[in-house]
């Protein structure tokens, strides 16, 4: 997209007008695709916004079906849409607040084997999921790939966000560096085990929302190099300074 018409001008003035944005940096949202894993209550939030703020291009991937328990922390879900599939349900209701959004889904969970043919037409990775196992898969195509990675993970009050780009600069670390695989000593957990507060998974998503237009019109690598843990409940909020392993079987150059 080269030019900006009157009325994207309108819909997006608020954010143009931002100096470290501008009509260069709405160009760039613009022409920026985006795959969201997971369509729980991050991806949800992450991609109401990502869609708000003139991501065009997006794929949504999830197998599951809106339940009851899912309403209270999962945007753009209602009552009536209890039984259908969250990426059908997600898509509509996206088309409906940006109906020039691209925006295709698969109704199936993530591996190996269908993640490059899925995603290899996509920028940007959002890792939505709740589980270990999914992670991994994600993070190591990624980093094979070349694809910048933003994640977040959620318990009870507390969360964390981070973002990988290993293959940007040799010190840069992916997310196996970070939290080594640990294969099947690594106990799974999720929001259906441990909790979550509603809030908490809505700001999750912001925040990996936030990251994904900083990745883009910014060229900083500050971004790969922390790690946040929000505690919420007590208004803790950190940035922890995070490295490549020299030993990571996934990264390593």
């Amino acid at each position: 997209m080269n030019n900006i018409d009157n009325e994207q001008l309108e819909r997006y003035s608020r954010q143009i007008i931002i100096n470290k944005l501008g009509i260069k940096g709405q160009k760039k949202i613009f022409n920026t695709s985006v795959c969201i894993i997971g369509c729980g209550g991050l991806g949800t939030s992450a991609a109401q916004y990502l869609v708000m703020s003139g991501i065009q291009k997006l794929i949504l991937i999830d197998n599951d079906k809106i339940s009851l328990s899912n309403l209270n922390r999962q945007t753009l879900f209602f009552e009536e849409d209890i039984g259908k599939s969250k990426v059908e349900v997600l898509k509509k209701n996206l088309l409906k607040i940006n109906s020039l959004a691209k925006i295709k889904v698969f109704k199936k969970n993530i591996s190996s084997k269908n993640i490059s043919p899925l995603t290899s037409n996509y920028k940007i990775i959002l890792d939505c999921t709740d589980n270990f196992k999914s992670r991994y898969v994600i993070n190591k195509f990624c980093s094979n790939k070349k694809k910048i990675l933003i994640g977040a993970a959620l318990q009870n009050f507390d969360l964390q966000a981070f973002a990988f780009a290993p293959w940007k600069r040799n010190n840069l670390p992916c997310y196996n560096c970070i939290f080594p695989n640990q294969h099947s000593s690594t106990t799974e957990q999720s929001c259906d085990s441990m909790g979550i507060i509603a809030p908490v998974a809505g700001l999750g998503g912001v925040l990996q929302a936030v990251t994904t237009i900083k990745t883009i019109i910014s060229p900083s690598l500050n971004i790969f190099k922390e790690l946040i843990i929000f505690d919420t409940f007590n208004s803790n909020f950190i940035k922890i300074k995070i490295a490549k392993n020299s030993k990571c079987k996934v990264c390593k150059t």
